[in-house]
């Protein structure tokens, strides 16, 4: 596929064109005939997590890696090192040269988080099986749509939190299922860290790497000039791009998912009846636009989390 992709227009269009959303740290792929049967996959996004999925995959030996794609070609060099081990994929820059392919039984999505709504859709619109990283989505609006295509198409989704799969988290559910802690009107989550005073630092805007298709990446979010921190791929940290708004929701979508999701598990997975938020960025100086400190409260019908 050769078209080009406006910013603006690709979610409208691609939302018009989800099954049910499970849980968990492996792919759970539909229709599969025996348990012997080997899988076929394609891989959208092949940086440090795409790669540890494509290990994890390997691992199991009953899957067949077809194709990886990256709009970064280092990135996609090195999916493809550790991809190539019985036969060399192929490579792909558009994401949508994999969802055209009739030999791809399922794909697996760890691109940006800004990108998991048009590609999952457009994925189970393609056909395809799908597993995607935390968070599912941006926004609930996005989120409900995903459920729409996946449940109307007939597709496997599934959400790839990998605390669910932690033996030690799968008892603590038990325990709180149990009763044992007795009633449970209070739940605390959080996560610190110390970046005082300089967080990830404020690197200029500028030209993008050589290898890197930057009108590509950004997709469907606002146009912006490139910046390392809006890219955030490094070697000695986690892609920074989590802390700006147009493309992710700071440490709340990111880290907060693991940890209010095994809440929600042990508690029933119900839903808040009111969230309310408060906070900013108070402390860093970097260059990041999404809250330092926040705090958050989750009321639901007869207990409360922070």
């Amino acid at each position: 596929m050769n078209q080009t992709i406006n910013r603006r227009n690709f979610l409208k269009a691609s939302t018009l064109a989800a099954g049910a959303l499970a849980t968990g740290a492996a792919p759970a792929i539909a229709r599969v005939r025996n348990a012997n049967e080997r899988i076929t996959l394609g891989y959208i996004g092949t940086g440090r997590m795409g790669r540890g999925n494509i290990s994890h995959a390997l691992a199991t030996g009953r899957v067949d890696i077809a194709a990886l794609c990256d709009v970064y070609g280092s990135n996609l060099r090195r999916g493809l090192e550790i991809a190539g081990q019985d036969r060399q994929p192929d490579s792909h820059h558009d994401f949508r040269e994999i969802l055209d392919r009739k030999d791809i039984d399922a794909v697996v999505i760890s691109s940006p988080d800004h990108w998991h709504a048009a590609q999952t859709i457009l994925a189970c619109e393609a056909g395809k099986d799908v597993f995607v990283e935390k968070p599912l989505a941006t926004s609930i609006g996005e989120g409900r749509k995903m459920v729409e295509v996946a449940r109307r198409t007939g597709r496997v989704v599934q959400v790839g939190t990998m605390q669910r799969s932690a033996e030690h988290f799968q008892r603590a559910v038990d325990i709180v299922r149990s009763g044992t802690l007795g009633k449970i009107t209070f739940v605390r989550c959080w996560n610190a860290s110390n970046e005082y005073p300089d967080g990830f630092g404020s690197p200029p805007d500028g030209s993008p790497p050589a290898d890197l298709d930057w009108d590509l990446w950004l997709g469907p979010a606002p146009w912006h000039a490139f910046n390392a921190n809006r890219f955030g791929v490094s070697d000695d940290r986690f892609s920074t791009f989590r802390y700006f708004w147009d493309y992710a929701g700071g440490m709340l979508t990111d880290w907060g998912v693991h940890l209010i999701d095994i809440v929600l598990w042990a508690m029933g997975d119900p839903d808040p009846r009111a969230v309310t938020t408060s906070g900013g960025k108070y402390l860093l100086s970097d260059n990041r636009d999404t809250p330092d400190t926040l705090l958050t409260t989750f009321d639901f019908d007869d207990w409360v989390m922070t």
